[in-house]
């Protein structure tokens, strides 16, 4: 038996340093036990808490939160490719949230046929989360920090399969992800250009799909969320929606969908939130977005430093 365990070890590592040396990294493999991980650490009014997609969860820099605000517990709670609104709902309904929540939000994504895109995440942390799934995470979360081929897309199985059927290797990630859900993009590794016309591609598509209602239906479609904010504000917390900047034909075919003026603004001014839009400053203007939609991992500071310095100085932070 231990002859038998040191071969498989000496496979593991010879399996792992081949791994390595085709460029592959280690990462945190996000799921719904990270997710509700996190989710779990949003209670007490030092919580700041970020909700969004992508370009929350690759753009924000959890230490640099810690900085520019002092005592702050900062979480991680953007999903790459699903808007948040069930999230701010979650959060409203949640008696033990008191803190700051920031809503990385656009116009498209507050209309209600996004509305559900979180739901999933939402109802495992209420119905399935245990003590003894967040044990099982604490030791996943320890293991896949160190080891690339505890990534299920790489494991041999999948590997060896792409061998025998002469299919292509395992793409290189340009993503990475820590325990605490933050996520690190490297452009070295992948096409910018490519990913920003996947990006226009499927943008145009979801929005021949899903077409842009009527301002005025929109509008009141958003009722709701008045609520929800103020749920979270009677507790003593605060609630910031918020634009992260794009480029290119990410935001020209926004903008042509969801004029800024009869959707965001109006958003924001009808029902008295705090809210802020990226195409209300210039503060990003020097700021490259190498796919038009996200910063890269050498970036990410500068960015969030930026954020919410820019959030703070119009007293919204």
């Amino acid at each position: 038996m231990l002859c038998a365990g040191f071969i498989w070890l000496g496979g593991v590592l010879v399996y792992e340093g081949y791994l390595r040396d085709q460029g592959h990294l280690p990462s945190i493999i996000d799921s719904s036990q990270l997710w509700a991980q996190e989710r779990g650490r949003t209670d007490g009014s030092d919580a700041v808490v970020f909700i969004g997609a992508s370009r929350t969860l690759y753009g924000v820099d959890l230490r640099t939160v810690r900085e520019v605000i002092p005592g702050s517990k900062p979480v991680m709670l953007a999903l790459n490719g699903a808007y948040p609104m069930a999230t701010l709902k979650a959060l409203a309904d949640d008696t033990a949230f008191s803190g700051t929540l920031l809503v990385d939000v656009d116009a498209r994504g507050l209309s209600e046929s996004n509305w559900d895109a979180q739901s999933a995440k939402n109802h495992y942390f209420e119905q399935d989360w245990t003590p003894n799934w967040a044990v099982h995470r604490r030791l996943l979360n320890a293991l896949q920090r160190h080891w690339v081929f505890l990534t299920p897309r790489l494991g041999a199985l999948p590997v060896l399969k792409s061998v025998i059927t002469d299919a292509p290797a395992p793409f290189l990630a340009h993503d990475t992800l820590s325990a605490q859900r933050e996520g690190f993009l490297n452009f070295d590794r992948v096409s910018a250009t490519g990913l920003s016309e996947m990006f226009r591609v499927g943008l145009v598509e979801d929005l021949a799909l899903h077409p842009p209602p009527s301002a005025d239906n929109w509008l009141r479609a958003l009722a709701p969320v008045k609520q929800w904010v103020e749920q979270i504000e009677a507790r003593g917390g605060r609630v910031i929606f918020f634009v992260p900047p794009v480029s290119g034909h990410q935001a020209t075919l926004a903008e042509a969908a969801y004029p800024f003026a009869r959707y965001w603004q109006r958003f924001i001014a009808e029902y008295d939130l705090r809210g802020w839009h990226y195409r209300e400053s210039d503060v990003f203007t020097a700021l490259e977005l190498p796919d038009n939609s996200h910063v890269d991992a050498r970036q990410k500071a500068e960015y969030t430093r930026l954020l919410l310095m820019e959030l703070k100085g119009r007293g919204l932070l």
